[in-house]
């Protein structure tokens, strides 16, 4: 199965650290082996599915949804998730 990336997930990689790219890259290979790990969101977001991690004391949101492939919508920070998301949409 194939990750696709869109921009802002994209994006958000490009500019993070090289420590927290490993970390990013070790959880959407979670996401690639096991594609229903993330429990379906709800409303307008319901085609989504959310993974958390945890890294240097700050939670991230992996947002995606699994098609022939995974597509891999965004990844930010809890804080900001839902409004990425909302950005995205």
């Amino acid at each position: 199965m194939d990750i696709i990336f869109l921009r802002q997930a994209h994006h958000f990689i490009k500019k993070s650290d090289p420590p927290l790219k490993a970390k990013i890259k070790e959880e959407v290979l979670k996401i690639a082996a096991t594609p229903t790990l993330g429990e379906p969101l709800h409303g307008n977001l319901k085609e989504l599915r959310p993974h958390h991690f945890r890294f240097v004391r700050t939670q991230y949101r992996i947002a995606y949804f699994v098609k022939n492939n995974v597509i891999i919508v965004t990844v930010t920070s809890r804080e900001n998730f839902y409004r990425d998301l909302e950005r995205n949409s």
